[in-house]
């Protein structure tokens, strides 16, 4: 009945369930299974296998019911292997050769989508005590750190472009500014219309009187992490 109802909600708005692929979870001996041939994705393995030491082996392996060959997890497997499990979680998918190949392509490729907010896991990564088993080290954090440095780079413009002579271009070095070609030339370069600087302070304090500093001159100021 619940069913029936569900089913009756959904078709009233013309649209129509996806199927729920056959399956079933049982803990599988790791010699047992065998990877997909075909799997173009390459994963490291030692970080992997770092994970499964820091927390523990969690989720499940998707392996193709007939032939018992690994559709999803292939790394994990390995990893699972290298630090000695005797078995491990697996999904046993009852479905062809061309739909577990799909299934495939589509883990890999749905898993690569996206992207971070880097402010946002930097300050995450920042709140643990170590890195160890997350997959991250100290130097994907300094990368981070650079990266965000030079994509907030604009936050200390003014708020207009600077007009010639009128000094701040000049404290910048004015004899230095790139000569635009004339009129005519097989090239048109463009000036940028906005600049931008970033200062390092050593501390919070100093940070703040910079920002208030400038803030009071007219300069559009952000502080950065």
């Amino acid at each position: 009945m619940e069913k029936d109802r569900f089913l009756g909600s959904d078709l009233e708005t013309g649209g129509t369930l996806p199927a729920i692929v056959s399956q079933t979870y049982r803990l599988v001996p790791v010699a047992d299974l065998e990877p997909h041939p075909d799997n173009p994705h390459q994963g490291d393995v030692d970080v992997i296998a770092e994970s499964i030491e820091m927390n523990g082996f969690y989720g499940t392996i998707l392996v193709q019911q007939s032939r018992m060959r690994i559709i999803a997890g292939e790394h994990r497997w390995r990893g699972a292997k290298a630090k000695g499990l005797a078995q491990v979680p697996a999904l046993i998918l009852d479905v062809d050769d061309d739909a577990a190949l799909r299934i495939l392509l589509a883990d890999n490729r749905t898993a690569e989508i996206g992207g971070y907010d880097d402010q946002a896991l930097a300050e995450l990564l920042r709140s643990l005590d170590d890195l160890d088993g997350t997959g991250w080290t100290e130097q994907d954090l300094d990368d981070l750190a650079e990266a965000i440095a030079a994509d907030n780079a604009v936050a200390l413009t003014s708020d207009r472009a600077p007009a010639p002579g009128s000094g701040r271009a000049d404290q910048a070095g004015a004899d230095d500014e790139e000569e635009l070609p004339e009129p005519g030339d097989a090239e048109t370069h463009t000036r940028p219309v906005v600049w931008g600087v970033v200062v390092t302070c050593d501390s919070e304090a100093e940070q703040v009187q910079l920002l208030n500093q400038l803030t009071g001159q007219g300069w559009n100021v952000r502080a950065l992490m």
